[in-house]
Order: C-alpha cells, then structure tokens, then sequence
C-alpha cells in the first residue's frame, strides 16, 4: 500500500508588518514547492533604535536599504492573510524569552523547521518547537555581534572572501549545526553589492535542504559550529569609523574606475617540460611562454598528441571584440620549438561566446567540449585533421561554465559552474552531472550545487590521478578573476554526495613575464601546459577601449 508523504510545515519569523525584498523571495520559493507548507507567521514587535550605532551608521543603512531592490522593505503580501499567526506582544527580540504559551501554540503546529530570517540571534524554547529546529543565515564573520550586518566587517577589513552559512540554533548553547555554507567574493568598494550578493546567492538555500529531506528524512546538518559573539564589535559602527569606512569605499571606487579604464588583462599561454603532478610540489617551475599577437590574448589551453605532432586548442580573445573563439596551434616537434609553430586562427567560431576547449579522448578518438555557457549547452565535439565535428549535445538547458568531463571509478562525471544562478556563480557555484556513457543519458548531481565557494569550485583544467587518488584543479577568483590555482583531493564523489579538500596551491610566478594570475592547467603526456595573466596601465588603453565599440571587419 502506497503511503503519501506528509508535507513538510514550516514558520517564519517577522518582524512589523515587512521583509526585505530577498527574504521574501526565500519564502516564496519554499511556498512553491508541491511538498513543502508554510504553517505559520510568527509575529514580534519591531525593536526600538540600537542607540549603541552612531547616527551616521543609521543612516548609510537606510540609504543602502532604500536604493536597493534586494534589501528594501516591501509589504507582507495578501496571500499571508490567510496563513495562521502567532503575534508575541511582549517580545522585542529574538533574545527575549517566549512565554510558556507561546511555546506550546508553536508546539501545536507541528512544525519541521522554523525560518528566521533576522540577523539577530533566537534563544529560548522556541528552538525545540520543531522537528529539524530553527534556521537562520549567518552572513559574514559569525563570531561577531549580530548588531554588525553581514559583509561590513570584511568590506572594513578589505578581506577578499565573507562567510555565509544557513545554520540550525541550539538551545542553550553558542554552537549551531550548519546545514550549508558557502564563501563568496568581496566587493571591497562596496558595502550594498556584497550584501545583495550573499542575499541573491542564498535566497533558495532552505529550499535545497527541504529537497534533500524529502529525499532523506535522514538527512543531518554536516557539522557543528561555534557562534562566540563578541560585542565589542558593535566600535566599528561609531560615527568616527562609519565615516572612515565610506571613505574607504569611495577610495577604492576610484582605484577600480582607474583600472578600469587605462588597464588591460593579458593572458598567454606557458609551457613547463615537467608532468602536471610535480605541480603538487614543485612551486616554481621554469616556463617558457609562447610569442603572441599584440591585439589579443590567449588563455586556456588543451592539448593532445596526434599523427601530426602536438596540437594545442586554446581561447582567443580580440580585445576589440566581447566574445572568444577556439584557436589552434601545432608544434610537429616539441613545446620549445617556436619557430616551427603553426597558428590555425579562428579555427572554431560560433555566434555564442567560446572558451575553455575541455579536450578527452575515448575509445581513439579525440573530442572537444567548449565552454558555450551562452547556448546554455553542453556539446561535445569530434577533433578530426585539426577540425571540431559536432557529435552530440549532452546537457540542455543549463548555461555551464568550463565543463570538465573525467571518468572514475565506472562513471563519467561533468564537473562545471552555472553562469545564470546568481551574481558569482560561474566562479562559486560547482556542479556535476554524471552519466554511465559518454554519449549516453547525462544526470545533474542530487546534491546540487555540491559545493558554493569562489576560492575553489570553478574548474581550472585536467584533472589527474595522484597515489589513486583523484586531483581536482579548481580557480581561486576570491582576489581576482583567475588569482591563483587550487589544486582539490576529491575524497568522497557518489550520485548523491561529494567531498574534496584544498591540498596545494599554484600561485603565479611572481618574476615571470605573467605574475598577476593563473587560471587553467592541462598535460600533454609528460608535459604541462597552463596560462598566465598580466596587468598592463597606460593612457593608450584607454583610446583601444573606446575603439572596442567601433564595427571590427574581419573577425
């Protein structure tokens, strides 16, 4: 006898009679999934001014609140009316106590989870009203005061990356269980994009847990944590260090204008004679880069063995133009012999954007899988005579970033990011999709995204057996776009969990002719192939970025 399954009922805490926009758009997402109900509003009292922040720091709140579309207040909507309400007439904050009847009414709802969607923290009996308990997001630094909004402290402190967890309180204690938690990009200019940037990337969080106990009731919170607060903090908000702050900001503002404006990235191709596992220890290889054109640069590179000698296919960007395409660049002896290189410019174009020409051989045959997350495909692509077939489209409907297909133990698995999930997800959102064919039935991970995190998810190159173990190369772009390359041991990776811890870095060489980045690393037998990126001011730069949006013939 088929038994149904009991939704899963939920409450939401509110504070006066308005969300902010992104937390309203949280619960709606949880309201729109068949097997998940919303039981219950859970109403208290706005709070009275925190006197303890300067004025100053009060109002550049209310003005990043108001001008933007994320963190302003909107009206609770209509179709709340009819969702039964818990009003607590007596409670300030969540760290004032519930009554004893209020407990129990919470009680009778038979709740699994209550949402608390404040940045301040819950205490009390509440949090064993119900069966997976009470859930709040973190956002930044969780050992500081609830008082700091998220993101201030490392906007402060120009920290490249801030925390963001979705936790489960515990009564009576200072620790919590973390049900995901993910690490994203610091906008240093710019306290209001990286609030709107944690808000944006997580706002569908709670959904993907309810997903994962529905299919695992269960299904536990992957570890406990430590929430020491610490209330000194609340300093950083004085009228003196507000003031210190949003000059900070504009400072840097003006620093990313000018680098805008008169800088260029250059990237190019580097070539080291050694295997891509000494990468594990070896930091400081000898690289020997390739001569390129002076109008355009080229980045990451892939490369296979032939009957014709080495072949490398890369990204070529013309700077006067916004989208990339697949060139290749054959050596008939070895990777040093550059005077025997023969270009094949534009050797695959498409209208859509192309980079990263993921290559795999199967069965003899040589295949490409461009980077073409425009298309919102995944294709995979026949390399024959130096020429790219299309053989079949294996992912629809998903705008992957740098696909990269390895097989292990019996599987096929697509390691990528998404382009269109949020804000930084194509450098922080890892996905896999697994199949037990190449060519056959491609499925996406039941854990996705398996792991949220700009320092290590997107995919950086070849992955490479190590010891039997499985090395992940992945970008680190926490810094800048392509920083640094984090080598990952992948220790747990099923249909349904994934695991992998940061092993070994690869820093740009600080002496080479590429210091500021690197961002892709590939083999071609006993050799290794990888890009590199420069900086270059100068006030012609910017003449050749107002002459990018002249019509280019040509191209």
């Amino acid at each position: 006898m088929h038994v149904k399954r009991r939704k899963m009922r939920f409450a939401i805490t509110v504070k006066g009679s308005s969300l902010e926009q992104w937390k309203l758009e949280c619960v709606e997402r949880l309201k729109n999934m068949s097997e998940v109900e919303m039981a219950l509003i859970i109403e208290y009292q706005v709070q009275p001014g925190n006197q303890s922040h300067s004025a100053l720091f009060r109002a550049y709140q209310s003005v990043v609140t108001k001008r933007s579309k994320t963190l302003k207040k909107v009206p609770i909507p209509d179709h709340f009316n009819s969702i039964p309400k818990v009003r607590c007439e007596n409670l300030w904050d969540m760290k004032s106590s519930f009554s004893k009847e209020e407990v129990s009414l919470i009680k009778e709802y038979n709740l699994d989870f209550i949402l608390h969607l404040e940045e301040e923290s819950m205490e009390g009996g509440v949090l064993d009203t119900a069966e997976y308990g009470v859930w709040t997001f973190i956002h930044g630094n969780p050992n500081l005061s609830s008082h700091i909004p998220g993101g201030w402290w490392e906007v402060w402190n120009n920290l490249p990356v801030t925390e963001v967890a979705l936790c489960g309180l515990i009564n009576g204690s200072n620790e919590g269980t973390v049900w995901r938690k993910g690490y994203f990009g610091t906008v240093k200019e710019s306290y209001q994009k990286t609030k709107e940037i944690l808000c944006q990337s997580t706002l569908d969080w709670p959904a993907l847990i309810c997903k994962e106990i529905l299919r695992n009731p269960c299904h536990s919170p992957a570890k406990m944590e430590s929430f020491s607060v610490n209330a000194n903090h609340v300093m950083l908000t004085s009228t003196t260090k507000t003031a210190a702050f949003i000059f900070a900001s504009w400072k840097r503002k003006i620093k990313k204008l000018y680098r805008k404006l008169f800088c260029y990235e250059y990237w190019n191709i580097g070539i080291v004679n050694k295997p891509i596992q000494t990468f594990l220890k070896d930091k400081n290889p000898s690289i020997d880069w390739i001569v390129q054109r002076n109008d355009c640069y080229y980045a990451d590179p892939f490369g296979l063995i032939d009957e014709n000698g080495i072949h490398i296919l890369m990204e070529e960007v013309d700077h006067r133009v916004v989208k990339g395409f697949i060139t290749g660049l054959r050596m008939k002896d070895d990777l040093q012999s550059k005077e025997k290189m023969d270009w094949d410019h534009s050797l695959f174009k498409l209208e859509s954007h192309m980079s990263y020409p993921y290559l795999i051989e199967f069965e003899g045959v040589n295949y490409c899988i461009p980077e073409t997350s425009e298309a919102k495909e995944v294709a995979v692509y026949k390399v024959t005579n130096g020429k790219l077939k299309k053989e079949k489209t294996i992912i629809k409907d998903f705008a992957a970033v740098d696909s990269t297909i390895v097989k292990h133990n019996g599987f096929w698995w697509l390691f990528c990011t998404r382009a269109d999930s949020g804000p930084q997800s194509d450098n922080s959102e890892l996905h896999i999709f697994f199949a037990k064919e190449l060519f056959g039935e491609w499925n996406p991970h039941l854990a996705n995204p398996v792991k949220v995190d700009v320092r290590s998810s997107r995919p950086a190159g070849t992955p490479f057996l190590f010891e039997n173990v499985l090395i992940r190369p992945a970008q680190d772009c926490s810094e800048t776009y392509g920083g640094r390359i984090i080598l990952n041991e992948v220790t747990t990776l099923t249909k349904d969990k994934f695991e992998e811890v940061a092993i070994s870095p690869i820093e740009p060489r600080e002496d080479s002719l590429y210091p500021d980045g690197v961002h892709t690393i590939s083999t071609i037998g006993d050799m290794t192939i990888f890009d590199g990126k420069r900086f270059d001011y100068s006030l012609f730069h910017f003449f050749r970025k107002l002459y990018k949006f002249m019509p280019v013939k040509g191209l």
